[in-house]
């Protein structure tokens, strides 16, 4: 019986064995939105600075009319209001009407944490009620002996904030109440104020709110929205937090919600593919892009959860103009500079790594299938005296599994995600790959779809809006699924090469003439962000801030007789028509956007042009120069030798 079994296991293991060699692979997929919830008050959206007031996910959303007030708060279950004579209560949500509860004579302000309400009266006396008692009752606690425009409570810490944006600060902890001065930075003209456990939320006079807690604010305000006349057009006076739930009030007492402005699509896609006992997993993100330092924190936890080497892990961004910031902007308006972290770090992260591990769990024997089309997207936007500098490659990657014959699609294309309509231009959306993807979905049924981008760093898209471009995608997808595709068939391998380039830093001299040159400082908003560059540079040869080089990533994948090669930064075109020339017998996809977009890549084409992608754009990401001239030959050269 022994005998009989072990021979039936190494027959099993030779036909195992046999069909992998033969091109099937176990294949897995996922995705999962990237989508801000009402944990978020609102976003800044990542891309381009313009406008320079900034852009944001923030929208309203009418809950209808509440009574005249004098102050207002929010807890966790109720949304609290004092008339001057009375205190009034009723759910965050329900619009059945208001509850009188108890006597709030001279109460101006009031501020709302769980059952605990506090008010502040005309005198500066202050107290404390108990909202779940059948019978409220004020007690007083102490008095505040200064001007107070607002008051909320943030954690365990009661803030009042005074005319001039100067902020006192108690823990409600102690016995005894005592007034400091708060640790972060003063914000004039302050109406309104509100908080939850980690963050403050303020509104000033002329209608712009900002947000104070977490890491990412390191003890500033940061703009978080404002009336930009084309999502968010109301006067709001009051805000408020309940119930995980941000609410405005209008000059008019009429009630809003907050919304984040979105078309619902962004999300981490992942595909991972195994063979021969190696596994790789490409994924793709709908964000503008991240940094280096964040894609190796993902790597090291899944490599922890899942022992999945690093160089395994393929991560591009899409680049798309309309997601939330998720890397460092220096030089840009402060919302722009960088990331909300628990955005960031916390919702971000988890979804990556959701993701990954779920199509891991998921994966199932599949054949893959290559075919390559092409499709005129977009142009170069730099390079306008070289039209043949244009790759209108699209490539696509068919799996489709051996159980049940169903079907995803990988798609590449390089096209940046730039155009919309201008009342879009403040809602988050995938931009034309999420076009391409719904158009799939409803063409062919197929939602296990994945985009990559390409080497788009220097082209625009030839037609706006997005759903042109989107659509000329999706047909070209389609077009290529209807055609003679190449199966796949061999091992997987994996490489991540790092190409170090020297970059020597300014000297002062230089970077002043820079700051002080009037020609390219006409505009406010350029003379702002050279300003911002120049006071970082300044800075760090002040303190002798060694210039590290500027890594170059190449990230190789060999999915049987398939090569997929990703470049870190915003890769101009050149790179990916040179990578594809050195192997011109095999399926070659290059993409950029992968692992780190901290800058552009550009060639010596655009160096020597002093162009955006080969000059300017250096300073929007903060960097000490561009590359050197020969930065392209150095990094194809080193791709040729390693022959990955």
């Amino acid at each position: 019986m022994r005998l009989t079994q072990l021979f039936a296991s190494l027959l099993f293991m030779v036909w195992l064995n046999a069909s992998f060699g033969q091109g099937v692979y176990r294949v897995g997929f996922s995705s999962v939105s990237l989508e801000p919830d009402g944990q978020f008050v609102s976003l800044a959206l990542a891309g381009y600075a313009a406008p320079w007031e900034g852009r944001f996910t923030l929208q309203w959303k009418e809950q209808g009319a509440i009574p005249s007030y004098i102050g207002i708060a929010a807890g966790e279950n109720h949304l609290c209001y004092v008339d001057g004579h009375s205190l009034f209560r009723r759910g965050p949500t329900d619009a059945s009407g208001w509850e009188k509860i108890g006597e709030a004579t001279a109460i101006r302000h009031i501020s709302a944490a769980g059952n605990t309400i506090y008010g502040l009266t005309y005198d500066g006396e202050l107290k404390k009620g108990d909202l779940s008692k059948k019978r409220f009752r004020w007690k007083d606690i102490g008095t505040v002996d200064l001007p107070v425009s607002a008051i909320t409570i943030s954690g365990e810490k009661l803030y009042l904030a005074d005319d001039e944006g100067m902020f006192r600060v108690a823990d409600l902890r102690a016995r005894k109440l005592q007034w400091d001065k708060a640790s972060f930075l003063p914000l004039e003209g302050i109406v309104s104020l509100t908080g939850d456990a980690d963050k403050l939320v303020a509104l000033t006079r002329d209608g712009v709110l900002y947000q104070q807690g977490g890491a990412y604010q390191q003890g500033k305000w940061i703009k978080i929205g404002y009336k930009n006349g084309v999502t968010v057009s109301e006067e709001i006076k009051t805000i408020a937090l309940a119930g995980g739930q941000f609410y405005g009030i209008d000059t008019s007492n009429i009630l809003y919600q907050r919304e984040h402005r979105s078309r619902g699509e962004l999300s981490a896609r992942a595909l991972s593919i195994t063979s021969g006992g190696q596994t790789v997993v490409i994924v793709g993100l709908d964000l503008t892009g991240i940094n280096g330092t964040f894609t190796t924190m993902v790597k090291e936890e899944l490599y922890k959860k899942r022992s999945l080497p690093p160089s395994a892990l393929f991560i591009n961004s899409s680049h798309t103009h309309f997601a939330p910031v998720t890397q460092r902007w220096p030089t840009w308006q402060q919302s722009n500079r960088i990331a909300d972290s628990t955005y960031l770090y916390t919702f971000v992260r988890e979804a990556i790594v959701k993701a990954v591990e779920e199509s891991l769990d998921n994966a199932k024997p599949a054949e893959l299938f290559f075919g390559r089309g092409n499709a005129e997207l977009g142009y170069n936007r730099s390079l306008r005296d070289r039209p043949e500098i244009y790759d209108d490659a699209v490539d696509v990657l068919r799996f489709r599994y051996q159980h049940d014959q169903s079907e995803g699609y990988l798609f590449m294309a390089a096209c940046h995600p730039v155009f919309s309509e201008a009342s879009e231009r403040f809602t988050l959306s995938a931009n034309f790959p999420g076009v391409a993807r719904k158009v799939l979905a409803e063409k062919k049924g197929i939602t296990r779809t994945l985009f990559l981008q390409g080497t788009a760093g220097d082209v625009n898209p030839l037609d706006n809006p997005e759903t042109i471009t989107g659509e000329k995608l999706a047909h070209a997808v389609m077009e290529v699924l209807d055609g003679p595709m190449q199966k796949l068939s061999g091992p997987l391998t994996f490489y991540l090469d790092t190409v170090a380039i020297e970059v020597a830093m300014r000297s002062r001299e230089q970077i002043l003439a820079l700051t002080g040159d009037e020609a390219i400082n006409a505009n406010a908003m350029l003379a702002e962000r050279n300003h911002t560059w120049g006071e970082i540079m300044l800075d760090n040869l002040e303190k002798g801030v060694k210039q590290l080089p500027m890594p170059v990533y190449v990230h190789t994948l060999n999915i049987g007789n398939w090569k997929l090669v990703g470049f870190s930064r915003e890769t101009t075109t050149p790179y990916g028509l040179r990578v594809k020339a050195l192997w011109p017998d095999k399926m070659v996809s290059v993409v950029g956007y992968t692992n780190d977009v901290s800058s552009y890549l550009p060639t010596c084409l655009h160096i020597e042009k002093k162009n955006y992608e080969g000059m300017d754009s250096f300073y929007w990401y903060g960097m000490p120069d561009t590359f050197p001239l020969d930065v392209e030959e150095r990094i194809i050269t080193e791709i040729k030798e390693n022959n990955r």
